[in-house]
């Protein structure tokens, strides 16, 4: 499929990549990560064409057709949203515009005939016939439906265009498929669709993403860059984790035995040096020093960084409540009498397809959002903390990244601000470094410790992991496990989502449905609910509140204060087992990694067994 051969990528002094050796085979789907700036971008353009490498060389077999994802949401705005899904396939689409021309004319030539003819013959062989509902397919797939398919694309929103640009890199199954980022701006729903999708995908897939649920489910090789070098792992990522924990063992383990045969065999040469009877063994020795491929005991980027988030004061009980609020745009009714109520402790992550209220119902909450009716409340003395979707808008470009936390925070010194910016993985000269030249990963981390600079009770956010990277992610997931305060989040990470969070917060249809628990327990409720006959059967029958006796209703309340503690109890024994899991210090301790990820995985089981008998014995009122 596509090969490189000692492919290198320099900019100046500057390298991002040396020799790199690889293959790519049709039916596997590569994904790649890497921190921000390692390269992962570039290395698809090089791939794709689009940029040239330092040294070596791309082969790609012949006639295979790639597609890539496009960044450029303006390019297409002149055209219809159904012809730019068609565009991903250049030959097909010249052929229907060469086709469609050709019988506009007012009069047809005998050379028109012949020229139609072959055309015809190509354009069914090109499945030229099902394009428009193929196209109109992928577009509904990803939450595109048909009154937007004869739409212009500047008509759409930018979050539409990115789906619309997804659909045509999709488009006419190519042989080789190269995809940046696909999953930025999608919703849960239209990233579950492309999961499937890719599932039955023949071809080969080049994928960069940082969603590590979506990594899981669609690729089945992982490929690193790191220190300048692109590392291949077989497996998801998951698998990736233990694999490379493995790696790094055993290339620990090679590097300590090679020095120790490094010091025995200086120690016999110091000790022999001048002895005649020794000279052939101490010369021999030195050769072999010589020779000797020293092994390189290998580091990672930022890996023993730990982010700690100012801890708020003790807040009331009741956080913030929406008693009955009513929320319009015009004619459009977001929310009709929506009450919720944030206590606190609480984590919840607010779920739905886009344009459901998600946002909304956030910056009602921040107060940057009036009410139409009803009223939101905040508790006495709750400092709260709003990120929003688009924080990274409002940073001073000309700023440099200390002068923007120095404006946040002014009583720090220049030491504490150096020091709490390492913990966001900016790090000597990179704090001089002016907004404006900032990586859309590195914007993303100041938002976000410009944000999290001072104890609030209440933080509100909203897609706070979008440009960073995973090293970026888990430093800020760990962190927020950890806080004390209380969080209302939205976000399209299913890894974030499950770690952040103890309740999901479906909003949708003008008002929300609670669900306890994390992400993956609010995925298989609802799946649940799909099939009374399968409710059912889980929910096997309880004895009406009315047929029960004192002692009988006593007997299951004591079960559900139980229940209650033992929550309490598994949260806890959860989270100590997420700190082993992401502590830097045990990286290459396969040993305690693996025991700490057998314990999580039992917690979780219990946790769901319990959230299911709690919920049978609610639905049955006792």
């Amino acid at each position: 499929m596509i090969s490189t051969n000692n492919i290198s990528l320099r900019f100046g002094k500057r390298t991002l990549f040396e020799e790199v050796n690889l293959k790519f085979t049709p039916g596997n789907c590569y994904g790649i990560i890497g921190a921000n700036g390692s390269g992962k971008s570039t290395f698809i353009k090089i791939l794709s064409g689009e940029i040239e490498q330092s040294s070596g060389n791309i082969i790609v077999t012949p006639g295979k057709r790639i597609t890539t994802l496009k960044q450029n949401q303006f390019e297409y705005d002149e055209y219809q949203v159904v012809k730019t899904v068609i565009m991903g396939h250049e030959k097909l689409y010249s052929l229907i515009e060469e086709r469609d021309t050709l019988y506009a004319k007012a009069e047809f030539s005998e050379e028109d005939g012949m020229r139609a003819s072959e055309l015809e013959g190509d354009f069914a062989a090109m499945n030229g016939w099902e394009a428009e509902s193929e196209a109109s397919e992928l577009l509904s797939g990803l939450g595109i439906y048909d009154d937007n398919h004869t739409k212009l694309m500047k008509e759409l929103t930018a979050n539409e265009k990115v789906k619309v640009l997804l659909a045509q890199a999709l488009f006419g199954n190519p042989d080789i498929l190269l995809l940046d980022e696909p999953t930025n701006h999608l919703d849960l729903e239209a990233t579950i669709w492309l999961e499937s999708f890719l599932s039955n995908w023949k071809g080969g897939m080049v994928i960069i993403s940082h969603d590590r649920t979506f990594l899981d489910r669609s690729v089945n090789h992982i490929l690193e860059i790191n220190l300048k070098k692109i590392i291949l792992y077989h497996g998801n990522y998951s698998e990736y984790k233990i694999n490379k924990s493995l790696r790094m063992e055993q290339h620990r383990a090679a590097y300590l035995n090679q020095q120790k045969q490094i010091k025995d065999t200086k120690r016999f040469i110091e000790r022999f040096r001048y002895k005649n009877t020794k000279a052939t063994q101490v010369q021999s020795r030195i050769k072999m020093l010589a020779k000797m491929e020293k092994i390189e005991l290998l580091s990672e980027q930022n890996h023993a960084m730990n982010l700690i988030l100012p801890q708020p004061s003790r807040p009331p009980q009741n956080i913030a409540i929406c008693h009955n609020v009513n929320k319009n745009y015009g004619e459009i009714e977001v929310f009709n009498k929506l009450n919720l109520t944030v206590e606190r402790g609480q984590k919840i992550g607010l779920v739905g397809h886009n344009g459901a209220g998600k946002s909304t119902l956030l910056k009602m909450l921040a107060g940057v959002e009036k009410v139409t009716d009803g009223a939101v409340r905040i508790g006495a003395n709750v400092d709260k903390a709003y990120y929003a979707q688009h924080q990274l808008e409002i940073l001073d470009p000309n700023d440099t990244v200390f002068e923007s936390i120095r404006k946040s925070n002014e009583e720090w010194s220049e030491n504490e601000i150096r020091s709490y910016l390492g913990s966001f993985l900016f790090s000597g000269d990179e704090i001089e470094k002016r907004i404006k030249i900032l990586s859309g990963g590195e914007k993303a981390r100041v938002s976000l410790a410009k944000m999290l600079i001072k104890p609030a009770h209440l933080l509100l956010l909203d897609e706070p992991t979008n440009h960073l990277d995973i090293i970026s992610r888990n430093l800020v997931e760990k962190s927020l496990v950890q806080f004390t305060g209380s969080i209302v989040c939205i976000s399209h990470d299913r890894h974030f989502l499950n770690n952040v969070t103890n309740l999901i917060c479906e909003v949708g249809g003008r008002n929300i449905r609670m669900f306890e628990g994390n992400y993956d327990y609010y995925e298989w409720k609802k799946s649940n609910e799909l099939s009374k006959e399968n409710i059912t059967e889980i929910n096997p029958k309880f004895p009406s509140k009315n047929k029960l006796n004192y002692q009988e209703r006593k007997k299951y309340n004591n079960r559900l204060a139980w229940i209650k503690k033992r929550f309490n109890i598994i949260e806890n024994e959860m989270n100590k087992e997420k700190s082993t899991i992401q502590n830097p210090k045990y990286v290459d301790n396969y040993e305690i990694l693996q025991k700490a990820m057998g314990n999580l995985t039992a917690f979780e089981d219990e946790y769901i067994k319990l959230m299911e008998e709690q919920d049978k014995i609610k639905a049955n009122g006792i």
